[in-house]
């Protein structure tokens, strides 16, 4: 497996790496959100911020794709177009970063990102006022900057989508829908970038049974026990990370 990588890692880090996605596949399928969050500092540190962010997202690929189908059907399309065009725009100006910036400071913007983006989510604010199409527009196009330079950008737009104040069903439907697109955009900017290997997407492909499973374990405990304190330590436990990893890259 290690022969497959483009850097050096020892079989302590690759075990490393395997916890980090199986953790992250149990936020996924508890909270609906958070895999980033946790996997991309951990994957940057031990690997590569490059190689971190396409592992991420090809992990995340076959659940994005077996999410999106009944999504389209109970979302609304019209609503978050606007988000998805300037997320179209904003990922590869973020990416940009990655591709020019020494990989120690790229870590460092991730654990930054991070703290910022759990903060948002564990804050509850939500914009003030309407929401309307430049709101909208806003939103998508920073989460796409966030989440092209940290891989971490899906709270700014959720924020927005929350505070819609939809029918629960429909604004989880649209969160899933933009979600979606911008892991489909992010992953076609890695390939026009040459980031994307075929040696990585094996990778993946050994990696996407660990994160599936952990992420049914996830949905599982959360419809049998989930309570609102392991969403806090969940909270908690990705700020940490996000801190050590700064600490560890300074």
């Amino acid at each position: 497996m290690t022969d497959l990588l483009p850097v050096d890692v020892s079989n302590l880090g690759l075990a490393g790496c395997a916890i980090a996605i199986a953790l992250g596949g149990f936020l996924r399928g508890f909270l609906g959100f958070g895999a980033a969050l946790l996997m991309v500092p951990i994957l940057s540190s031990i690997l590569t911020p490059a190689v971190g962010l396409v592992i991420m997202y090809l992990v995340e690929v076959p659940t994005v794709l077996y999410l999106m189908p009944p999504a389209l059907n109970k979302g609304n399309v019209k609503i978050v177009f606007p988000m998805i065009l300037a997320l179209l725009v904003t990922i590869p100006i973020g990416f940009y970063f990655v591709v020019s910036l020494d990989p120690e400071i790229i870590r460092i913007l991730i654990s930054v990102m991070v703290i910022l983006m759990v903060a948002l989510l564990a804050s509850g604010w939500k914009p003030k006022g309407e929401i309307n199409l430049l709101t909208m527009i806003l939103g998508g196009g920073f989460s796409g900057l966030v989440n092209g330079a940290a891989g971490v950008g899906g709270p700014p737009f959720v924020t927005v989508l929350m505070a819609r104040n939809d029918d629960a069903e429909i604004t989880r439907s649209n969160i899933i829908i933009t979600m979606g697109c911008m892991s489909l955009l992010t992953t076609l900017t890695q390939v026009f970038y040459g980031m994307m290997t075929l040696n990585l997407v094996i990778v993946s492909i050994f990696a996407f049974p660990i994160y599936i499973g952990f992420t049914w374990l996830g949905a599982t405990y959360f419809n049998k026990s989930g309570n609102e304190y392991f969403r806090k330590a969940a909270l908690l436990m990705l700020i940490s990370i996000a801190v050590i990893t700064i600490i560890i890259n300074i």
